[in-house]
């Protein structure tokens, strides 16, 4: 299947009407999107190359218009950011899941749990929570230890998932969670995230028409619900003050209202930050793990400043520092494979961006990857290079030309949490184990809810004696 044509446009110059954005086209009715579903995201940098920064994918059953470079996201994310809403059909399908959470929320209502959530994910109480989050990531790690032990490859984006899923919900509710529990919000999570996209595009069936796995969706988010309220109530009824988000939330008062979180506040928050903080650091992990065996070099040196850092003991907060090129190592990975690989908006009213026409109800989007991925912007950009995120190359480079978690006032609350677990991870895996490719398992790209891996990411194995 070759790539179709291409049409391109200029912008508006010297003071006539904005144009709309260049329009890629495709097949009858379906537009680009079997060009999508083969290349992934793939597809969208090599229309930038072709159309520019800015431009309209007609995806058949709706349009989109891509935005692909830092001065965008300035001017939809932050510096015009009441003219475009999380509103649509996509912001409609993610609050039938997480509610009117952190992501999805806004106006006074957003700015008030924002207010009372951002400080519990501050220094001091990423601190308290690090030996959780240890334990945890030890508890999950059985898989790479069977498969160690036994002398065969592991599928690490199949085990990953168990060790942040434990690391949220230890954190998250408290380390008292049943395995069974554990198994069966998992699995009602996962499906529930991935249909929001699908439930996108089924949007444009008629109402009639049944639409495959919708009554499968609303079975998942029952189940979610029957044990997020049974944990509420179970952090209601104890009488003392445990150090999970759960039971800090239930007791945080908005210091400008007086005002607590209902259940279903409390409801809606808790599962807004299992979406945000299980998945999308489980795949994050995956592609770092991926990159390392692909690049010995790296992957000795992150061995080096390990055994340097920690030997064989547990790590603990004080001891993220001592691993600097572990972060940046996970850093790069965030930015080549950004799990959270675009920011959809509305528009609220016509705008104009890059001298180009945007009309109201339009769907925008910030493409992360294909920023990430900006020539202008990063060096050999398809390079994995880690040495990007050092002090002395990053100064002077755009504060939004790294943007896996999101920017302006709706960055992601749980970033520091996020980027500490990621760090924590990498770093007990490789305490723990030498790792190496397995020939014929290179991943391609799964583009779902998150940016996950199509086949998984095989690792060797070899335990590292007395670990």
């Amino acid at each position: 299947m070759t790539q179709p044509d291409l049409l391109t446009s200029s912008p508006a110059r010297g003071g006539r009407r904005a144009g709309p954005p260049p329009l890629t086209r495709g097949l009858p009715l379906v537009g680009a999107l079997p060009y999508v579903l083969k290349d992934r995201l793939d597809y969208l940098v090599s229309t930038r190359d072709e159309l520019g920064d800015l431009y309209t994918i007609d995806l058949g059953v709706t349009r989109l218009i891509a935005l692909n470079h830092p001065r965008h996201a300035q001017h939809v994310l932050r510096d015009n950011a009441r003219n475009y809403s999380k509103g649509g059909p996509l912001w409609d399908g993610a609050r039938g899941l997480v509610g009117n959470g952190l992501p999805t929320s806004e106006g006074d209502f957003w700015l008030r749990q924002r207010r009372m959530i951002q400080p519990e994910f501050h220094r001091d109480r990423l601190a308290a929570m690090c030996d959780l989050m240890v334990q945890a990531i030890d508890d999950g790690m059985s898989g790479f230890s069977a498969a160690a032990a036994a002398g065969r490859p592991v599928n690490a984006e199949r085990e990953l998932p168990h060790i942040t899923m434990k690391v949220i919900l230890n954190t998250m509710f408290g380390s008292g969670i049943t395995k069974e529990e554990t198994a069966a919000v998992g699995h009602a999570f996962r499906y529930a995230n991935d249909y929001i996209l699908l439930g996108l595009l089924l949007r444009s069936l008629p109402g009639w028409v049944p639409a495959p796995g919708r009554r499968r969706f609303e079975q998942a988010v029952k189940t979610i619900d029957e044990h997020v309220f049974r944990f509420i109530a179970q952090s209601r009824a104890r009488t003392g003050r445990g150090g999970d988000l759960l039971t800090i939330l239930l007791h945080m008062v908005d210091a400008e209202t007086g005002e607590q979180m209902t259940d279903q506040q409390l409801r809606d928050e808790a599962v807004s930050m299992f979406i945000a903080g299980y998945e999308t650091t489980s795949v994050a992990v995956a592609w770092a793990l991926h990159l390392l065996v692909e690049h010995p070099e790296v992957l000795r040196a992150l061995e080096a400043e390990v055994d340097a850092a920690l030997g064989d003991r547990r790590p603990s907060f004080a001891d993220a520092a001592r691993l600097p090129l572990t972060l940046a190592a996970f850093q790069e990975a965030l930015r080549l494979y950004p799990p959270a690989y675009w920011v959809p908006r509305t528009a609220v009213a016509d705008d104009e961006i890059d001298g180009f026409h945007i009309p109201a109800g339009s769907t925008v989007a910030v493409m992360s990857y294909v920023l990430h991925r900006h020539p202008d912007l990063w060096e050999s950009p398809a390079r994995f290079d880690p040495g990007r995120f050092t002090p002395e190359r990053a100064r002077g480079r755009h504060p939004l030309s790294f943007m896996p978690f999101g920017v302006g006032q709706r960055q992601c609350v749980g970033k520091e949490f996020a980027l500490l677990e990621g760090q924590l991870i990498l770093a007990r895996v490789l305490q723990r184990f030498r790792l190496s490719a397995v020939r014929g398992r290179t991943p391609r790209m799964d583009v779902a809810a998150t940016l996950r891996t199509a086949g998984g990411v095989w690792l060797g194995l070899e335990p590292r004696p007395g670990r």
